[in-house]
């Protein structure tokens, strides 16, 4: 299928999923423009320096997902689609509703090969392998690929805010959206904000916030036995230690485990079962060492404000993604994922050198 119809077929299956972002066909063409310029829309190599060049698709791509968000299997799922790859994925147990529901609005000639179970044949066969999940899991694929395969990783992700100066309201509403959006399972939900200032008026306004957000959403919390154990284990343990600890405050909310805040004034991180589990810390004045265990896991980091030095503190921490608080779910459809471009990493470059010589 051309490149036009797949931008077609792509934006057409994607209005129906509006937290996917802009994926109209106008925001498409850009995007491919900045990545590859015109080497997708044009079959006849292309002038690149002093010689010309085109791209092939890596083909077939195999995408294995995680079950944490619909988000990142569609967004990998549409990137192969967009440079012309056939598609494998690789569902977690229980399947995605979103993906079987976006597979069937494309046309049949786009639609990937779905499974909830790994096909070896898949594993084999694929150009390029796209991996969502922990670190274990990522390692024991790397064992299982041979060097001719190209492994994109995605693997365990942390990330925080920092409130550097004076906060208002929409700097707590925004970092209150960023908590709630997708239950906080996203590897760019974050996990902790260090906050400059009065940390504890900032956590009491976000517990506010958080409790608005949950009665005037429709969303149906319901945790399964595991996991509501786990919240139930953290908030116990972490109200002793308000009772026990200068410093310590708990906000939950009142008769669920919809949200907890824990304002907690030691600076080093500490186990998040997530599901809505914000810690609050104050401003360390040695945040490069508090963060250096975690540098290599470092996703986004949310700002207030957002200027040079705010954006080149969290550029030494190992940040691969910085945005406003408040925007930490939402990136631009051209970002680049984990500091990949994500069309340029799926296609592999043709050197053609005197092309258009004279015999």
């Amino acid at each position: 299928m051309k490149l036009d119809d797949r931008i077609e077929a792509v934006a057409s299956a994607a209005a129906s999923y509006p937290w996917l972002g802009d994926l109209t066909a106008e925001s498409i063409l850009r995007w491919i423009k900045l990545e590859l310029g015109r080497f997708l829309h044009e079959a006849n190599p292309q002038e690149y320096g002093h010689h010309h060049c085109l791209v092939q698709a890596l083909s077939p791509i195999l995408h294995v997902v995680s079950g944490n968000t619909p988000h990142a299997a569609l967004q990998s799922l549409i990137r192969g689609i967009v440079v012309g790859a056939q598609n494998w994925m690789k569902l977690p147990e229980g399947g995605l509703p979103e993906v079987d529901e976006f597979s069937l609005k494309l046309p049949a000639a786009l639609r990937p090969e779905l499974a909830d179970h790994l096909n070896q044949s898949w594993l084999q066969d694929a150009e390029a392998i796209v991996v969502f999940g922990t670190d274990e899991t990522i390692h024991q694929f790397s064992r299982r690929l041979l060097p001719t395969q190209r492994l994109l990783a995605h693997g365990h992700k942390i990330s925080f805010g920092l409130i550097r100066i004076p906060f208002d309201r929409n700097v707590v509403n925004g970092a209150a959206l960023d908590v709630f959006v997708f239950d906080q399972l996203g590897c760019l939900s974050p996990q902790l904000y260090y906050v400059a200032g009065d940390s504890v008026g900032f956590a009491s306004l976000l517990a506010t916030r958080l409790e608005e957000l949950c009665r005037t959403t429709a969303v149906t919390t319901v945790r399964e036995y595991e996991i509501a154990s786990a919240l139930r284990s953290c908030r116990e343990e972490w109200k002793y230690r308000a009772a026990t600890e200068p410093g310590v405050r708990v906000w939950e909310s009142p008769g669920t485990l919809e949200w907890v805040v824990i304002h907690d004034p030691a600076p080093c991180l500490v186990p998040n079962p997530l599901y809505r589990t914000i810690f609050i810390k104050p401003m360390p004045s040695d945040l490069g060492s508090v963060l250096a265990p975690i540098r290599r896991h470092i996703s986004t980091v949310g700002l207030h404000p957002v200027d040079r030095d705010s954006v080149e503190l969290a550029t030494r921490l190992g940040a691969q993604r910085v945005c406003q608080i408040g925007q930490m779910q939402n990136p631009p459809l051209t970002w680049h994922h984990d500091g990949w471009p994500t069309l340029a990493s799926l296609v592999r470059y043709v050197d053609i050198e005197g092309w258009g010589a004279s015999d």
